[in-house]
């Protein structure tokens, strides 16, 4: 009778036992009560007792509840740190995009006002106004200026 709990690897290839795993077998080897049953248990998983000495200990201190087992099943969704470290540079990716977005923005309200202050600059040049802007004027060519244009 194994257990339905996988036992996976690390990165490196080491066993990794999940927490429901180690509670389940610290049970089962608490119901060995026959003669080499619990050698059997540890043949079957392919375990030895180093192994299962802290899972004993930790049990006998009350740190494996139900409610752990349930929360370890939950943590199965886990993140790896592959997951997180491209999590991470996306993150960063799409800061970046929305700085050049919001600068390209600008730009463009930039322009559009450029492109209106030369459109009504071309537009009133072709109105036969005054070739000569009024700061560059004299005195009297200025006076004259604002006499024309009812502002005087």
């Amino acid at each position: 009778m194994t257990s339905d709990v996988e036992i996976g690897r690390s990165p490196t290839g080491k066993r990794m036992f999940p927490l429901a795993f180690r509670v389940n077998f610290v049970r089962r080897w608490q119901d060995c009560t026959e003669r080499g049953a619990k050698a059997r248990l540890l043949r079957e998983f392919s375990l030895d007792e180093a192994t299962v000495r802290p899972w004993l200990q930790a049990y006998d201190r009350g740190q494996y509840t139900t409610a752990m087992v349930a929360a370890s099943e939950k943590s199965r969704n886990r993140v790896s740190n592959r997951d997180r470290a491209e999590l991470a540079r996306l993150r960063s990716e799409n800061e970046a995009l929305k700085k050049k977005v919001a600068q390209a923005e600008a730009v463009q309200e930039i322009l559009g006002k450029a492109y209106e202050l030369l459109h009504g600059i071309n537009e009133s040049s072709s109105e036969q106004h005054e070739q000569i802007p009024p700061a560059l004027m004299s005195a009297d060519e200025y006076a004259r200026w604002l006499q024309r244009k009812n502002l005087s």
